[in-house]
């Protein structure tokens, strides 16, 4: 205790890092003169030491009482701590009948003894102690880690205010860039702090600004601003960048008295914030005030709320209705919501989105959010709306909203909204995971929910007109995802519908596959190197980037051909590279280490094969994560070394773990496929959520290592300057900002208008960067997650921008008769688009490069990057079902290189062998219905795989889509809008169990399923259906060649199987469509078969 004062005392005097002892406590005393209340007697000391009391400063709160507001005073304490301190609160007005210490979430256990009541605290918490029920005449218990560094208050770059009250000219403070303002513990400002238009400012310190000082804390037209462990009334962000609010106490009872408001800024913080504000606790807006454009990456965390008006959390009102802008990349994360108390249905909402003027919102994340007993109001609030008072427009859309592990107790909720406006404007892909309420998990497959309500109902939410594809899903495992298998870049239906149309010799299959199995990397005869235990830096081609291909493309044709000689091949060249212990770290080691894609991929196709040993295949499991896997602990410091080869002892995933937020975006991106086709394989999920949160800029998991920090800080004078890139040199990364995210992001590596963010160095690595985009949105598709869709699919926006400049350039096209360019350059984002072609001109998040215009170079040498363009073709055009003109560049790109390779492989160009899959014609042409996975269910779980003849095939059993994605149109029409049930999680088709097994019900006109089938033999086809109904009935079958038979079915209380006529079909994989086209009374639709008929010679 002796040591921590004094050596506190020589930083207060001369600037220094503290060194603190095991157990310290700092408090401070409040200046004469300051307004405090004498509701309590706060005392603290170290566990069994000398009793402190604290100054009990006098904080003003709002009480609404029906619709008045009255000013009520509460009371505020702040110390610091390390180590285990008791806390002894004495009330002064009476005796203590009841007590609560929140948030309770933090279960502090108390006791009361007469008028005092006292707890033990471990870690530092913003706490409100609040006696016999009183919310208004509480206190405010705030506590924080002691600062490691105390800024010198004889250095001319900080403006210091030690203990006591002070005045500065006018009422304000402004602050010059590159200033630090430090107000000790015990100091108090009375004035407001004015961060406008400059860069590289702090705002440090355990002081006060003034409680009677409105708007405390200004941000304004800034960037690189850091404000920490300060008490205000409020803090508002607007028109800045790189932001950091840490351990801010907002605390208003004013009209109007908005906690911590963002206006038009990117890249915003808020850790460990305490806001009870007299209006919205936090919002994210537009152009407002004075303030112009949208929002992109605020974050929340950590954090606690208290409305005693308005909202807690609110997105979306303000915006600029004839320039729309966007809000994008909200998070949200580990936030205890205290109260909420808005009596105007319009206002009310703890996690409220109202988009208006035109605003779209999309990409918010609330996760670990935890609701006590709110006053009045809504739990959430999702809203597009024309509200006339704020408004000039209605908003544009909110898509993409991710509840996870949110949790109200409490009876006074209202209830909730979810609606859209118009056919236009609509609220879409709202995702609630674990979402609890009163401790019940409200799930679209909970128990007691009757078939006939929405799962919202049991939420008491309701969801008005506008609104598509809301879940309710829950696991209760989270740790245990239920990975496909085989699920990397082929699930079972892929590999059974290439064997089905290679053995019925259709094109392009046929001929795609019998290049295959002439390429010389499947070759039976090649030898096998064992490759040791090192690869050392510039030898990873020649390792696993060769023996990768060789394996891939062996153990492909063993799926295809059942010869078992292509599946000993395979094995062996897994086994030779199954004893790495160290993977070269050294130079572009993210880059280098993700070529093991390709081995990764050839081992998931193998994992069920018995020639490859139980022992074997853990070695190689165990191979790729050396020496262990850990989510708690960074092997990489401790292992890695980065300059000596010899000295290194981590392999492939501690070389990826962190993408590469030094280098351009497509060599984190390797590292990212890599990671994901890892994750699968090992069935990992806290690995795939590393992989799949990072590119989609979300916050790494809480049970896992943080991503990359930032923001990156580079050179002010270039190192090089060329006509189209300015190289700068990269000094350091700045620890800000946790979860920085680089230029591998989604966000990042595609600008909005489409352009890459390596379009200024040159074309082939923008190619590699997309087709790697590709690869990964391909994997998180066959589990269950839609990437390519994210961002408005920004992927597909990607691939045509770049596809239009490098095709355009050696072919001509009807209204592209000529090279297209860009037609002008801006530094301003919001004035580039994918139609007025203007080039962006901005600098990379890693901060080492600027890009000024379009690079030439490898343009048109579209041939050496291939492999994925049957990939995502087939995605947009048949899953997707978008229109044409939506991927015209794609369809073009695709149909060139098939006009002059003949089919689609892994790229002609010699160092791309190791780059991609390839051999698209054969493994990813898709038929214009072949939209989704062929499926059977298996005590809930899905077994994908074409349904082979003869059989009968459950009309439950209809094709698969992927869970985050909405079925309807794709492989299924119908009515109903419910998803999921006991038997399978995906679709809206309503099934109920009758006679031990699952039946399709309540089916009405015009509703239809698709089911993919292998046709042995062209012929006609006999179908067969099995039904129930209470009246007769008109059912098709149809088909992707082009062919359909109708019947009409009487009417059967009994399940009847009926012949409703004589298919003509093709060999090969076929894609049958049952549908109703007029639905008799209670019409049960249980499976169908289809018989080949033998016709007299």
């Amino acid at each position: 205790m002796k040591k921590y004062w004094f050596l506190l005392l020589a930083a207060l005097l001369g600037g220094a890092t503290c060194i603190f002892a095991k157990d310290t406590l700092a408090t401070w005393k409040a200046p004469a003169g300051v307004a405090l209340n004498s509701d309590f007697t706060v005392k603290v000391r170290l566990q069994d030491g000398v009793w402190h009391t604290l100054s009990s400063y006098l904080i003003k709160v709002d009480e609404v009482r029906d619709t008045r507001h009255y000013v009520e005073n509460a009371s505020m304490v702040i110390f610091d701590f390390i180590g285990k301190v008791e806390v002894a609160v004495t009330y002064n007005l009476g005796e203590v009948q009841t007590a609560k210490v929140r948030p309770l979430s933090y279960d502090i256990p108390f006791q009361i003894d007469g008028n005092t009541v006292t707890f033990t605290l471990e870690h530092p918490r913003n706490l409100s102690v609040e006696v016999n029920g009183d919310i208004f005449h509480n206190l405010h218990l705030f506590t924080g880690s002691p600062e490691r560094t105390i800024p010198d208050k004889d250095n001319p770059e900080v403006i210091y205010f030690g203990p006591g009250i002070h005045t500065v000219e006018n009422g304000e403070l402004r602050v010059p860039s590159g200033k630090t303002v430090y107000l000790a513990g015990g100091a108090v400002l009375m004035g407001r702090v004015l961060i406008e238009n400059v860069h590289d400012v702090k705002l440090l310190g355990r002081g006060i600004i003034d409680h009677s000082i409105k708007g405390g804390i200004r941000i304004a037209n800034s960037r690189d601003v850091y404000v920490e462990g300060i008490v205000a009334t409020q803090c508002a962000t607007g028109g800045s960048e790189n932001v950091t609010i840490r351990n801010v106490k907002s605390i208003s009872y004013y009209g109007w008295g908005d906690g911590m408001n963002v206006f038009a800024s990117n890249n915003v913080l808020f850790d460990g914030v305490f806001c009870r504000n007299s209006d919205d606790c936090t919002t994210v807006y537009g152009t407002r005030l004075g303030f112009e454009g949208g929002c992109r990456n605020i974050t929340m965390q950590n954090s606690t709320l208290w409305a005693d008006v308005a909202h807690p959390i609110f997105i979306g009102i303000h915006g600029n209705s004839k320039a729309p802008e966007v809000l994008e990349d909200l998070n949200y994360i580990n936030i205890d919501i205290l109260d909420h108390r808005e009596k105007q249905v319009d206002y009310q909402g703890c996690m409220a989105i109202n988009a208006g003027d035109n605003n779209l919102i999309r990409n918010v994340h609330f996760e670990d959010i935890r609701v006590e007993n709110f006053r009045q109001g809504q739990l959430v609030n999702l809203r597009i709306f024309y509200n006339e008072k704020y408004c000039t427009a209605p908003g544009r859309g909110i898509e993409n909203v991710l509840f996870k592990n949110i949790s109200y107790t409490g009876e006074n909720a209202e209830l909730s909204i979810i609606e859209g406006y118009d056919e236009k404007r609509k609220v879409k892909n709202i995702r609630f995971e674990n979402l609890k309420i009163n401790g019940k998990l409200i799930d679209d497959n909970m128990p007691d929910k009757p078939r006939w309500y929405k799962t919202s109902d049991m939420a008491r939410i309701y969801v008005g007109p506008h609104v598509e594809n809301i879940v309710f899903t829950s696991d209760v495992a989270q740790s245990q995802r239920r990975f496909v298998h085989p699920g990397i870049t082929y699930t079972q239906g892929d590999l059974d519908r290439m064997k089905a149309m290679v053995e019925a010799r259709q094109e392009p299959y046929y001929s795609t596959f019998l290049k295959l199995k002439e390429s010389s990397y499947s070759s039976l005869d090649a030898p096998v190197v064992n490759r040791g235990e090192q690869i050392k830096e510039g030898r990873f081609n020649a390792t696993i980037g060769v023996d990768g291909r060789r394996a891939h493309d062996l153990a492909l044709l063993w799926h295809l051909t059942g010869e078992e000689a292509y599946a000993r091949k395979a094995v062996e060249y897994l086994n030779a590279n199954s004893y790495y212990t160290n993977t070269s770290s050294r130079g572009t080691g993210p880059l280098d280490n993700g070529k093991i894609y390709l081995l990764i991929d050839a081992a998931e196709m193998m994992r069920d094969y018995s020639g490859w040993t139980r022992q074997d295949q853990q070695r190689f499991k165990d191979m790729l994560v050396y020496p262990g896997y850990s989510n708690t602990e960074n092997y990489s410091a401790k292992y890695a070394n980065y300059l000596d080869d010899t000295k290194n002892g981590v392999t492939f995933y501690w070389n990826i773990y962190n993408f590469d937020a030094a280098r351009f975006g497509n060599q984190g991106l390797f590292a990212a496929r890599s990671m994901m086709a890892m994750a699968i394989y090992l069935d990992n999920e806290i690995m795939y959520d590393r992989a799949y949160r990072y590119l989609l800029g979300m916050k790494h998991r809480k049970d896992d290592l943080p991503y990359p920090s930032g923001p990156a800080i580079s050179s002010d004078q270039p190192i090089h300057v060329s006509p189209t890139m300015i190289d700068y040199k990269l000094l350091q990364r700045k620890n800000d900002i946790q979860d920085y995210g680089y230029d591998e992001q989604l966000q990042y590596y595609i600008y909005p208008n489409g352009q890459c963010q390596e379009s200024s160095r040159d074309q082939g690595h923008v190619l590699a960067g997309l087709h790697n985009y590709v690869a990964i949105a391909e994997m998180a598709w066959n589990q269950g997650d839609s990437l390519y869709s994210s961002l408005d699919n920004r992927l597909l926006l990607g691939l045509e921008w770049s596809y239009r400049y490098n095709l355009s350039s050696i072919q001509s096209y009807k209204k592209q008769e000529t090279p297209w360019e860009p037609t002008g350059l801006t530094k301003d984002m919001n004035e580039v688009t994918f139609d007025n072609g203007k080039y962006l001109q901005i600098k990379s998040r890693s901060g080492r490069w600027e890009s000024v215009n379009i690079s030439s170079h490898g343009r048109g040498d579209v041939a050496g990057t291939g492999g994925t363009r049957e990939m995502a073709l087939a995605h947009y055009a048949v899953r997707s079902g978008l229109p044409a003109e939506k991927y015209t560049w794609l369809q073009r790109y695709r149909d060139y290189m098939i006009e002059r390779y003949g089919c689609e492989n892994w790229g002609v160009a010699p160092n791309w062998f190791y780059e991609w899959t390839g051999w698209g014609t054969l493994t990813k042409r898709l038929t214009p219905w072949m939209a989704g996975d062929p499926v059977t269910f298996s005590t809930g779980k899905r077994v994908s795989g074409l349904h082979q003849l003869p059989s009968t095939i459950l009309a439950a059993d209809y094709d698969y889509y992927c869970i985050s994605e909405n079925p309807e149109g794709h492989t299924y029409h119908n009515i109903g809008t419910v998803r999921g049930n006991e038997y399978r999680p995906d679709g809206a088709v309503e099934l109920q169990k009758i006679d031990n097994k699952y039946v399709v019900v309540q089916v009405e006109d015009g509703e239809w399923m698709n089911y993919t089938v292998n046709i042995p033999k062209s012929g006609a086809y006999a179908v067969y259906l099995t039904y129930s109904a209470n009246s007769s009935s008109h059912v098709a079958m149809a088909s992707d060649q082009g062919l359909e038979i109708s019947s009409s079915i009487p009417s059967s209380k009994k399940w009847k199987e009926t012949k409703l006529g004589e298919l003509s079909l093709s060999a090969g994989a076929c894609v049958l469509r049952l549908r109703v086209d007029k639905a008799g009374q209670k019409l049960c639709l249980s499976a169908f078969r289809l018989e080949k008929v033998e016709r007299d010679r």
